[in-house]
Parts: C-alpha cells; structure tokens; sequence
C-alpha cells in the first residue's frame, strides 16, 4: 500500500509543477529531523509506491535533491514566487544515471545468465534499447545469456534477487560477489527449524 499523504500536500506540488512556482514545504527527514524550505520543483515521478519531487531547495543552484511526499508534513504553492528552473537538468539523465534509487549509479557492464519467466521477460521487455541477448548451449542449465550496460543501484540488486534462481549473474565480478553474499544469508533463515520455532544449530 502507498504511504499516506498529508492533506493538501499533493495539490499543493501539483500546481506549483502546473503554474511554474515556488513550493513551501515543512518537511520531515528519515531521522525525524523537521524544517521549513522553499522548494522550486523540477519534476514529479512515482517510484513504486512512493511519489517523489525533484527540486531545488531555498537559494541552492545545484543539487536537485529528491523529496518524498508522505515527509511533507504540509505543503503551500507560491503562486506569485516564480519557479527556478535547475541548469541542465534532465528527468532521463537522471534516471539513467540511477538517481531515481536515491543515489547515483556507476554504469556497469551487466552479464546474466537466464531462464524460465526471467528469460521470456527479458526477451519481450529488455532492459535497454541496446541490450545484447543470445542463446545458451544445449547443454547449459539456463536459456539465454543477456549483455546489458546499466547504472548499478540498489534497485538493480533487488531485482536480481528478486529473480530467485532463474538468474545468474555472470559479471561484474563484484555484483556477483554482492549476490553470492546475499543469497547465503538468505539462506540462513530458511535452515531447517527446530520444535522450539529456533533455527537448529544455534
């Protein structure tokens, strides 16, 4: 389910986006932290459940930082301060670069062996325009190899993860690594439970 919005705070961002103005937020960090900004919105985006605003905050020229809805404790659009627009900025750029996951992504050199649903998804929906994506030998426990660059974020990993056992990453070496640590993990939840409702051995 999507996080709750505060009352007001949606149109607010709305017709600031609509009217080209100024946004006063009272925002509320991760940490609890409050304050009160002056936003000057660039561009609204839904990721996942979550909607967020990319914005200028107060005089700053650069960074755009991302600010999630459901943290706006109230929002009010300043119809007569006019919006400042963030020099260069480029929604695309910006989720190519990875930023969409609340950071920027290095672009790797992605190489996954597939098969089952992940395979037929991948050949029906590639990842990008310049995907490379070609069979395995007869002999291979998987269907397909897929080459693809991409920015390497947390929602990358998450997906791979997500694939259970129909995927393999092949390269990068650390991806893989990264993977590898992760699956084992995992997998010390699911040992084998004792009568006591307690993972045996521990």
């Amino acid at each position: 389910m999507p996080p709750a919005i505060h009352p007001g705070v949606l149109e607010a961002v709305i017709t600031a986006l609509q009217k080209d103005c100024a946004l006063e937020v009272r925002y509320e960090d991760a940490r609890g932290q409050r304050a009160t900004a002056r936003l000057h919105p660039q561009a609204l985006l839904q990721r996942g459940p979550i909607p967020y605003l990319f914005a200028l905050k107060n005089d700053e020229i650069e960074p755009v930082h991302t600010y999630a809805l459901h943290r706006m404790l109230r929002g009010r659009a300043l119809l007569t301060v006019p919006g400042r627009p963030a020099e260069g900025f480029d929604l695309d750029q910006a989720l190519a670069s990875g930023q969409v996951d609340c950071g920027r992504g290095q672009v790797i050199d992605l190489e996954l062996r597939v098969r089952g649903y992940a395979a037929e998804m991948l050949r029906v929906c590639p990842i990008t325009p310049t995907q490379h994506m070609e069979d395995e030998p007869a002999n291979s426990s998987f269907l397909a190899r897929v080459r693809v660059q991409v920015p390497e974020t947390g929602a990358l990993l998450r997906w791979l993860l997500g694939l259970g056992d129909n995927v393999e990453v092949v390269a990068p070496a650390g991806l893989r690594q990264v993977m590898g640590e992760q699956i084992a993990k995992m997998a010390r939840h699911y040992a084998p439970l004792s009568v006591t409702g307690e993972v045996a051995g521990q």
